[in-house]
């Protein structure tokens, strides 16, 4: 009846990790002034700092500017779910998919590539149902999902507590869906130690 209970809180906590897969995993906000801010500083320092298109593009801007303050700024706000990440990223077109993406991997090299694996997450939460399966009579899968689940929760924890949010690109917050994922694991890898635990005082019995 243990086992049935232990096994029956790691499909609780597999099935969190599927369905924060489909949740926010970070929000960008910024104000429309800070951006054209910033737009202004790449057209007065950047290539086109001695061009005509330059001037011009500054004075529009600056009108922009002086009717977004007559209405008060405006927040831009964006989010992005997990499965959202590596369509967004081969597509460059959202820098919190790329931030988000940075921080999990680290290294930004082949990021396209490595942001592939975010899908894995959702499968290796359903591989790990079936360990726990398997477990009911073979410690060795127990071993292997405390394993497997264990070093994806001290990786991704330890990513996202160590980061550093203001060097990056656009100001995010990660959100509930990424930190449901890690701590699900988490979850998986403690219920596989206590079974194996518990598999081990039986056998001394």
């Amino acid at each position: 009846m243990r086992k049935i209970v232990l096994l029956a809180l790691v499909v609780v906590c597999a099935l969190a990790i599927v369905h924060a897969f489909f949740m926010p995993w970070a929000k960008a906000s910024a104000s429309a002034t800070k951006v054209a801010k910033s737009l202004s500083n790449s057209a007065t320092g950047g290539v086109l700092k001695n061009s005509p298109f330059a001037g011009k593009f500054l004075r529009g801007l600056n009108k922009a500017t002086d009717k977004i303050s007559e209405i008060g700024d405006i927040q831009i706000k964006t989010s992005v779910r997990g499965y959202d990440i590596p369509t967004l990223i081969n597509k460059k077109t959202s820098q919190v998919a790329i931030s988000i993406a940075s921080i999990m991997f680290k290294d930004a090299k082949d990021l396209d590539k490595k942001s592939m694996l975010v899908y894995l997450l959702p499968l290796l939460a359903l591989v790990c149902i079936a360990l726990g399966v398997v477990g009911l009579k073979n410690k060795i899968a127990l071993i292997v999902m405390a394993v497997l689940s264990g070093g994806i929760a001290a990786v991704g924890l330890y990513n996202l507590m160590t980061v550093n949010l203001s060097s990056l690109p656009v100001q995010i917050s990660i959100e509930q869906g990424l930190w449901q994922t890690m701590y699900a694991y988490l979850m998986i890898f403690i219920i596989g130690i206590v079974w194996i635990v518990f598999d081990m005082k039986e056998v001394k019995k």
